[in-house]
């Protein structure tokens, strides 16, 4: 059975050098498959135990952070190549706002102030090819509709922050950015929103030279 690719029609920020809008295309999730969502296919589906690929999983994952963090490249043959990404970090207000740090002079970039930023990865052409493989395209919004992008009310926001951190402990603006799949600069605005309101359920603190988000209360 053939699959449909859905993808949305979206403006690029910036025009370009003769002052014209253009526009890039997105795809467009229907939803997100976890952990257990995936261990629960696997049971209905597969007659691979859902206990043993758990088992797997845990252990690749540790695999992969202890290559990576040996300055590595590590590479699963048909999926593709995960790498290690380093980025300056943020620079810090008194208020606890962070913004991406510019630098004029070389000599002002040490350790200190690298961080790990994430991880990048680079699949396999056959990964692709076989993600490609029995697939068209369809467009969710109608030809030539331009995609408005995601708007979140306050609570969906707290409902996705609250799952996230009854997990992790804790979030950066860069991964509510990617949680929300918004901006950076939305991110942003929600994040101080949230922890400069009265009676705030969460607070901002600095964490090495990054700022994370909890729950108030939470250490």
């Amino acid at each position: 059975m053939e699959k449909k690719i859905k993808f949305g029609i979206y403006p690029n920020p910036l025009p370009d050098a003769d002052g014209n809008t253009t526009y890039q295309v997105r795809n467009e999730p229907t939803m997100t498959m976890n952990t257990k969502d995936f261990l629960a296919h696997l049971k209905y589906h597969n007659t691979f135990s859902a206990t043993t690929m758990n088992a797997a999983l845990t252990i690749l994952r540790e695999e992969i952070v202890e290559q990576l963090r040996d300055n590595r490249r590590f590479r699963i043959d048909g999926i593709g190549t995960f790498q290690m990404k380093v980025a300056l970090s943020d620079d810090v207000d008194d208020e606890g706002h962070a913004s991406r740090p510019q630098v004029t002079d070389p000599k002002q970039i040490t350790a200190r102030n690298v961080v790990v930023a994430g991880v990048t990865f680079i699949p396999d052409k056959s990964f692709i090819d076989d993600l490609k493989d029995g697939t068209t395209t369809i467009n969710v919004n109608g030809a030539g509709v331009v995609a408005a992008s995601k708007r979140h009310d306050r609570q969906e926001v707290i409902n996705a922050l609250n799952k996230y951190l009854a997990e992790h402990g804790s979030i950066t603006r860069r991964g509510l950015a990617t949680l929300l799949h918004v901006s950076d600069y939305e991110a942003r605005k929600w994040l101080t929103l949230l922890t400069t309101e009265p009676y705030p359920k969460y607070v901002a603190r600095k964490q090495g030279n990054t700022i994370v988000y909890r729950r108030y209360g939470n250490p």
